[in-house]
Order: C-alpha cells, then structure tokens, then sequence
C-alpha cells in the first residue's frame, strides 16, 4: 500500500497469491530475508533533493542511482487452530503488486476464513522534500513525516472479497511552499501547504481463473485533505494483478490507473486548477529451488509510474528493476 500512490516498489522478496485457508504452516516463527541489487531513476521536480537539484532551472530533473536493497519479514503463529499472527517486516502481497512499506502488526483468522489484520506504518510518508520547491532561489530541504495505521478484511465471510483501508497524518518540520522569493501573497502561499490528512481505501476481488492463473482486479480512493486548499485531491483508480505459476517459475504483473482531482486553483501556475493521470505497471519474477535449497530462491522485477498533469511541473517519471536473492525460514 501507499497512501499517496506516488511510491514505486524499491524491493522485492517473493511472489506469492495470498493464501486463504491459515495463516501459517505451523505455530511458531517464520519469515524471510532478501537482497537485491537495483538500479532505480526518478524524474521529479518535487523529490529529487540531492545538492545538484537545489536550483531549478526549468529542465525535468532526472536522478538515477544503483543500490543494494536487503528486506526482508518475520512472523510468530500461535493459537490452536494457527489463528493468531504477530508480524514485522515488508508484506509479501504488497511487495508483489509493487508497494513496499515496513509493517507491524496482528492478524486473526476466523472460522468462516476471514483474516482480520490491525498495522502501524511507521514509516511510509517519511523523507525529504524541499522547504519551498518553486523558489527560483537555492532550494533548502527539511523533513517530511507521518504515521499510517492500516486495517485489512481479507476473504471477508469466507468470500473471495477484501477491504484495505487506511489512515495516516503527513507533517512537514518547515512547509514554506510559495513564500520564498515568490510574487504571490502569503494568504496564497497558505493554499499550497503540503501538511495533510490521508484516506485511503481498496476494494478487491480474486477471480480464481485456473490452479495456475490468479487475477485480483481492485477499485482504489484515496483522499488527501491538506490544509492548503490547492494542494487538496481525491483520487480515484483502479487496478488489476495476475499471479502466475508455470512450473517452477512464478509470476506476478500489475497494472493500475490513477486520476487525482484538486479542490482549488494554483497561484504559482497561473490560477490553473490541477488534475494528474498516472499509469503504474510492476512485474516480479521468483525462481524457488536453486542451488538445491528448497529455502532459496531467485528474485527480479521491473517496474515503472508515470504521472503526467496538466501542470508540467508536476509531471513525474519513476522506474527501477532488480535482481536478488530470497531465503525462506
């Protein structure tokens, strides 16, 4: 999950359809462990804090980098039918339609198969943005951070229908968008603060095609009620994931859509109200059984977003693709 639906997957552990029937193989501890070497780029005008970017000068600004990735989970089953769960770690079934976000929480499984799961993200809307990205003067960065809480109702009733749904608070230490060498008034400036409250909610189905073939189409909103009026959106979208099995080789691809709507005009962009259209796909790839571990298994996947606007400055670009390395425990 990510709440703001502007993060593409920096990792991935291992493929796998959610199951339905328990939560474990058996009570006690389990979990994973998983590096990855990847090679990722971001076009952005708003994300790209690094000390060359510091001034924009109206050109897209592009920021590739190559990074060694390790994530992994650890989970500990309990309970006389295996149905209480204590988990810590990156969700394998986020991690396979291309979220990743470090998670802890408790999961329950009911006798009619209902999983029933309460987390905290302690860290999905932490990082560094610029302390007024459209000053044309030196750009200073500062800390943006929050905390989601998140509830999951997977199989509800012992159907083939979930609910996602979540919560999270974004906190800018020095939110100066607009006020720094800017033409506009600072009752304007007041209209791009970035500090905001986040809903977001996911509905989804499995569509059982054959043993070998899932699809899971999904409908997404998400809800963003910054306290700067120009910065306020709802999003709506939608989204389909395929899990394959052939053999050995294992396969998962995602492909999403999403249109943001903002409440109010934007002063900097000539009173231009702002609208996005973003398109994601994400494809991952697992290869269980090498070296003769049946723990170990081979990783790799590819993806890519892309949010055009109709304000330029606005649009950005986001992909990464990796190779690595999963061992089971």
């Amino acid at each position: 999950m990510n709440l703001t639906w502007t993060v593409i997957a920096i990792a991935v552990s291992s493929i796998s359809a959610p199951s339905m029937a328990k939560l474990g193989e058996s009570n006690g501890f389990s979990g994973e462990i998983a590096v990855n070497a990847a090679y990722s780029s971001t076009t952005s005008n708003l994300t790209n804090t690094d000390d060359e970017f510091r001034l924009y000068n109206g050109d897209p600004q592009n920021n590739s980098s190559a990074l060694v990735l390790p994530l992994g989970n650890v989970q500990y089953t309990f309970g006389s039918r295996s149905n209480h769960q204590v988990f810590l770690g990156t969700s394998r079934a986020d991690i396979a339609v291309g979220t990743v976000a470090l998670e802890a929480g408790y999961k329950y499984l009911f006798k009619d198969r209902t999983k029933v799961s309460l987390s905290i993200l302690p860290t999905i809307l932490e990082g560094e943005v610029w302390q007024d990205p459209y000053t044309s003067d030196a750009r200073t960065t500062t800390n943006e951070k929050g905390t989601a809480y998140r509830v999951q109702f997977d199989n509800i009733a012992g159907s083939l229908f979930s609910l996602d749904l979540a919560y999270g608070k974004r906190e800018l230490d020095e939110e100066k968008s607009g006020l720094i060498n800017s033409a506009i008034t600072s009752e304007q400036a007041q209209t791009l603060d970035r500090n905001a409250d986040i809903l977001y909610g996911k509905f989804k189905m499995m569509l059982p095609i054959s043993r070998e073939l899932l699809l899971y189409p999904a409908l997404i909103y998400t809800q963003q009620d910054a306290q700067g009026s120009a910065m306020k959106h709802n999003s709506y979208g939608a989204e389909i994931s395929s899990f394959a099995s052939l053999g050995n080789h294992k396969l998962a691809f995602t492909l999403g859509y999403l249109k943001r709507d903002y409440d109010a005009s934007n002063p900097l962009f000539s009173d231009t109200t702002r609208n996005d259209d973003e398109w994601k796909a994400f494809l991952a790839y697992e290869y269980p059984g090498i070296f003769y571990s049946n723990n170990l298994s081979l990783v790799a996947f590819g993806g890519v977003t892309n949010s055009t606007s109709n304000i330029a400055f606005y649009d950005e670009k986001n992909w990464i693709t990796a190779v690595g390395l999963n061992w089971a425990f």
